[in-house]
């Protein structure tokens, strides 16, 4: 069988939002953790790592918003 040569074209909207909504995915399971955690220090740290994932997904999403305002959609 011979493989041909695709191009492949990575657009950075498309990665964007590929990683938005991986982060969503992350913050939901963040939560599911925080549920289930068994004691105050493990809840404390799934909250500060999900903190930081909001915050991650703010810069992601503001990414988003100013390449569909330049027209790079």
């Amino acid at each position: 069988m011979k493989l041909e040569k695709r191009e492949i074209t990575l657009n950075e909207q498309d990665s964007l939002k590929d990683a938005f909504y991986m982060q969503k995915i992350l913050l939901l399971e963040y939560g599911n953790a925080i549920a289930k955690a068994c004691t105050k220090e493990i809840r404390q740290e799934l909250t500060k790592l999900m903190k930081e994932t909001c915050a991650d997904l703010s810069l992601v999403k503001d990414l988003i918003c100013r390449n569909e305002e330049n027209g790079e959609e």
